[in-house]
């Protein structure tokens, strides 16, 4: 890979983290030698700034990964992203792209409510479907010109219940649990089956080795990041009833998966989470409110979750500055971790890999 040094070491690294969870692997970018002050991060908006023109995206993420170094464990990740959550438009629902995020559903246009029943039956994707046309042609243009150069990363199909959430509006959705409670159920559970057939007809036009996603983690063989922000809001009780056991069969369908735990509102559910045997492992994101604060993913404050969670035998992902992780590896088992940060520089960054011994 012309972007990626050391690529062959970097897939044994991640195929050992997958199937092991023995080894702890740091995953860093930084500007190239004498890019520094040219430097610019990837524009993660540009398939939805360029609807008419894919070829162009790749293009200018090729010219970026020319002044990117890509260290330890990072590599070139292409991911298509057209929103989380971009199912719900595959059904129909409106879009809104304000430049710096995609909002669907009911959260784009308060009249906007799809009927529950309308839910109930097997759910169908229109072939002419404009955004779901839209998600094959990029994913499609970047596999094509993807040999040899960087990896892509499949689209946000969404959390089973965000989606859901966006076709029939936030408190909509919480009165149906509570006054259609099976009706809820079955409608999770259909889109829960179009969500696979989404995913195995993507990979489809993916010719590479391994599967990659927003999260830029790379396996060798069919993975997935899982998640349901929706239950920020519920409670324990409900989550149990209507989120744990679809993200279980997300676990059996697919070889490897990752849950990403969004914010302080999802805390009460990681038990719950952690007793899924097939679950790999967790992602956790404290949110913009607590990193703000200062509770950043390299904080003390999060050490029980990250020992409760490698305690269980699951990985852990994680975002943290560079001087966190010499902090962190001394407080916690050094195993099935993968710290992913940034540093202002190549040097920089090739200092912080020899310090850890990383590739």
């Amino acid at each position: 890979m012309i972007y990626k040094e050391n690529w062959e070491l970097t897939k044994d690294a991640f195929k050992e983290w997958w199937e092991d969870g023995d080894n702890v692997l740091i995953q860093v970018i930084a500007p190239r030698a004498s890019y520094e002050r040219k430097w610019h991060g990837w524009d993660g908006w540009a398939f939805m700034r360029s609807l008419n023109n894919f070829k162009k995206v790749v293009d200018n993420f090729c010219k970026w990964c020319e002044i990117t170094y890509f260290g330890g464990a990072a590599y070139p990740n292409l991911w298509i992203n057209f929103g989380p959550g971009i199912l719900a438009s595959f059904l129909g629902a409106p879009l809104k792209f304000t430049g710096d995020t995609v909002w669907f559903g009911a959260s784009c246009n308060p009249s906007y409510k799809m009927d529950l029943d309308d839910l109930l039956d097997q759910l169908t994707i229109d072939p002419s479907n404009e955004w779901w046309l839209k998600v094959k042609e990029a994913t499609s243009t970047a596999s094509k010109l993807s040999k040899g150069r960087f990896i892509v990363g499949m689209t946000d199909i969404g959390g089973v219940v965000d989606v859901l959430a966006s076709l029939r509006g936030t408190l909509n959705l919480v009165r149906d649990m509570f006054l259609r409670p099976r009706d809820v159920e079955k409608a999770i559970w259909n889109i829960f089956e179009l969500w696979h057939w989404c995913y195995d007809e993507l990979c489809k036009l993916i010719h590479q080795e391994g599967t990659s996603a927003w999260m830029g983690l790379w396996c060798h063989k069919r993975w997935y990041p899982v998640q349901c922000d929706f239950a920020a809001i519920l409670s324990p009780k409900l989550f149990r009833k209507f989120v744990l056991p679809h993200i279980a069969e997300h676990c059996k369908r697919l070889d490897y998966v990752i849950y990403h735990l969004d914010g302080p509102g999802e805390l009460p559910h990681v038990d719950m989470l952690l007793k899924i045997r097939e679950l790999d492992g967790i992602q956790w994101v404290p949110g913009a409110s607590m990193e703000s604060r200062g509770y950043h993913c390299g904080s003390s404050t999060w050490l029980p979750l990250y020992r409760k969670i490698l305690g269980k035998g699951k990985r852990l992902v994680i975002w943290v500055p560079p001087d966190s992780i010499a902090f962190l590896l001394k407080e916690l088992p050094n195993r099935g971790i993968i710290f992913q940060t940034y540093c202002s520089s190549e040097k920089e960054a090739r200092e912080l890999l020899l310090k850890f011994n990383q590739i």
